[in-house]
């Protein structure tokens, strides 16, 4: 631990080297400092609206937070969520490439999916119904956010169940900043590798009593080829195209490109809105991902070119109201609609003797489809000036799918299509040999889900939370109350405290609990790979927390201290499996200098970021007798050590540089991958990106070079991470234990803004 801490102090040294020399300079620079500094101090007292449901700034938020604002942006040339993540303190973010486009890992939590964490849209929920995931691709437009707000622990208390590890709520801009009469509008172009391309707009306006906004992105993409990957044995062309693997579904194919060439298309798309008038706000969150599997799988078990979709559907209505001068009431109303479905092209090593270089093969139809209704109201209620209290009730009402809707596949599974045919070989109505001279394709899923694979659910829920502000200190302590018709009740409570030591420097102690309510894809919808577990019970979650935050003319530092420790917890394969602690430290800095190296040049910024995470489990998974144990050991999957540093180096008003580096230890694999037990681990690795951006007061144009070093690094797999690395025989299972990386990758990028 001391080396990779050595190399944090040296980075945060030189810069703070750097300040005292900038302090002691030329008294013309003396209006500059205080500008900056005041940036700085502005950065601090910024309003969110995550931490407790209410508007706070971020000096009396009682949570680790970091907020990323609009001009963030577009300095570090983010355009989308993905780019954003990697570059976040406290994650370890896996860029996947599948269907699941990114995996992030919060707090040292390794999970299946990203359930784990609330993804918002104006304080909207836009998990998934069925999964509770948060689909992290390049769906969602981000020209027209105000900031993203990234919240750390538990928030239960608040927000109810699955704001389990942290919030990620990305604010629009609604209009409001607007002269009365304006209409603003912003279009963005993207051109990269792999031939990608993408298109945003943003249009937002301000007439009288109302106020309106409205975001769109498209993006297409054929991701990373092979070459352009890092290797890995079970990721070749010989294995896609092996005729004694796949057989006669060789000649089939998905948009004109056939089964065995690599292929990993993608088209995403979202819309984003709200229209304001007067008290009332009318919203819409639509988006759909429809991607390919890419290097997540082994290529003798799935082949990649094939789409897996994901999409979401919301509109609702808010209304803020005004008792009195003392009391508010904001309302909302919602639907929202959600639906999992694809195709699934799969080969299962024969099990006969001496026939596993054969295999059993399928084309498989797979849907599930999920709505939901709505109803919350909050109250906020300043009972004195030191004392404030909030509150909050929820209805909700889901139908939800039990098993999967899956057709043409193995006996053993719901097909709401389904005549009674068992196949060619009696394993199911889609499975055939890879000798077979013709492929079997059963008929697909209806349009619609039968009555008999729903379920339906109601959840109720009530907060209380108090605020006492006296002198320097802050005190909040709160409570929820939850039940659900099939799991029952869970109450968490929430307490912190606030010291305002000085103007510069703040300390927050804060104590809260969480629950995870088991996702329905767990509880019902298992199928022949994976079975479902409807008595799995909610996970639950304790997390205490120490956050130091002091201001500098020149920095910014924000650090915390957290222990964790979760029960129940929820594993791979639908089952409540022991327990877990995690302990860690997150440092989050953020500086801003005059510029030494240009003249007359706007500022140096940036940020300084450090996360160290320790993780234990206490179960095992044992290899060899292919069961789990009742053993503590190392998580696994998570980084102990990691570094992200951004610099933003303007040339003159117009040019500049964003240099991002992001540095992850080596990590210790989770105990399903095989490769754990030959001693072997996820390799350290540090890669670079460089944006290199032209500004006008009307546009902005950026060129970046992603991994500019051209550094080839493995992720740790996902899910149970099962394929090993024998590369002479076929894989252990379907995951790939290592998931190659992007090399290098080229990107354009152009803004417009139009008034």
């Amino acid at each position: 631990m001391k080396r990779y801490f050595s190399l944090f102090l040296m980075s945060l040294l030189s810069l703070t080297c750097y300040a005292t020399e900038v302090e002691h300079g030329d008294d013309k620079n003396e209006e500059i400092r205080k500008l900056l500094a005041m940036d700085l101090e502005q950065l601090l007292e910024v309003t969110i609206e995550t931490a407790s449901g209410i508007e706070q700034t971020l000096r009396n938020a009682p949570a680790a937070m970091v907020v990323i604002t609009d001009e963030d942006i577009r300095r570090r040339s983010y355009t989308n969520l993905t780019e954003i993540f990697a570059d976040l303190p406290g994650f370890d973010t896996m860029q996947t490439g599948s269907s699941q486009h990114v995996t992030a890992y919060q707090r040292g939590y390794r999970t299946p999916f990203m359930q784990r964490m609330l993804l918002m849209i104006n304080g909207i929920v836009d998990n998934h119904l069925w999964s509770h995931g948060a689909q992290i691709s390049r769906q969602y437009p981000i020209g027209g956010l105000k900031q993203i707000e990234v919240l750390y622990g538990p928030t239960s208390a608040v927000y109810g169940p699955n704001a389990f590890l942290g919030i990620i709520n990305l604010i629009t801009e609604d209009g409001g900043s607007l002269k009365n009469g304006e209409t603003r509008v912003n279009i963005s172009t993207q051109l990269g590798s792999y031939q990608s391309r993408g298109a945003e707009a943003h249009i937002q306006g301000k007439h009288g009593d109302w106020r309106f906004n409205l975001s769109a992105k498209t993006f297409h993409s054929n991701e990373a080829g092979l070459d352009e990957l890092a290797p890995w044995g079970f990721l070749t062309t010989e294995q896609l195209n092996n005729k004694n693997t796949w057989g006669a579904i060789l000649d089939l194919g998905n948009e004109g490109v056939k089964y065995g060439e690599y292929s990993d298309p993608t088209k995403d798309w979202g819309v984003l809105g709200e229209v304001h008038f007067r008290d009332f706000a009318l919203g819409v969150i639509a988006w759909d991902t429809r991607e390919g599997y890419g290097p997540y799988y082994a290529g003798d078990r799935v082949q990649p070119n094939v789409y897996w979709k994901h999409d979401a559907q919301q509109i609702y209505l808010k209304h803020d109201s005004q008792a009195n001068d003392k009391l508010t009431v904001k309302s909302q109303v919602s639907y929202h609609a959600n639906r999992i479905w694809g195709n699934w092209v799969e080969a299962v090593p024969d099990w006969n003797e001496n026939k596993s270089a054969y295999s059993y093969v399928s084309i498989s139809d797979w849907n599930s489809l999920n709505y939901s209704g709505l109803f919350k109201q909050d109250y906020d209620y300043q009972f004195s000036k030191e004392l404030r209290f909030t509150g909050g009730l929820k209805y909700e009402a889901k139908t939800l799918t039990k098993a999967y809707d899956l057709c043409s596949y193995w006996n053993g599974t719901f097909c709401s299509s389904e005549s009674g045919d068992t196949g060619r070989y009696g394993q199911g109505s889609g499975v055939f040999h890879s000798t077979d001279s013709t492929v079997v394709i059963a008929p697909s899923t209806l349009d619609s889900m039968p009555e008999e694979n729903l379920v339906r659910t109601r959840d109720v829920g009530m907060y209380l939370q108090a605020l006492w502000t006296q002198n320097k200190w802050n005190w909040l302590a709160g409570v929820r109350y939850d039940r659900n018709s099939m799991y029952g009740s869970s109450i968490n409570p929430r307490v912190s405290s606030i010291y305002h030591f000085s103007p510069e420097t703040t300390f927050k102690l804060s104590y809260g609990k969480a629950f995870q309510e088991p996702s329905p894809i767990q509880l019902w919808g298992g199928w022949s790979g994976r079975t479902g577990n409807p008595d799995l019970k909610p996970e639950q979650a304790e997390n205490l927390e120490l956050i130091i935050m002091h201001q500098q003319e020149h920095w910014l530092h924000d650090l915390s201290l957290f222990t964790a420790y979760y029960k129940d917890v929820v594993k791979e394969e639908a089952e409540n499996a022991g327990t877990r602690n995690i302990r860690g430290l997150e440092y989050r800095g953020r500086f801003n200098y005059p510029n030494p190296l240009f003249k007359n040049a706007p500022n140096l910024t940036g940020n300084l970021y450090y996360t160290y995470t320790e993780s234990s489990s206490s179960i095992t998974y044992d290899q060899t007798a292919r069961s789990w144990l009742n053993q503590t050991s190392e998580l696994g999957d998570i980084a102990p050590h990691k570094i992200n540093l951004g610099i933003d180096i303007p040339f003159d008003q117009d040019w500049y540089i964003n240099w991002r580096t992001n540095y992850v230890s080596e990590r210790v694999l989770y105990s399903h991958n095989p490769l754990r037990e030959q001693g072997k681990t996820a390799k350290s690795f540090t890669v670079s990106n460089l944006s290199l951006g032209y500004r006008q007061e009307i546009f902005d144009l950026n060129f970046t070079v992603k991994n500019i070093f051209d550094k080839e690094y493995y992720f740790p797999g996902g899910e149970q991470a099962d394929s090993g690395d024998d590369f002479s025989q076929r894989s252990l299972g379907f995951r790939n234990s290592l998931i190659p990386a992007e090399k290098r990758s080229f990107w354009l990028n152009f803004r417009a803004t139009l008034n």
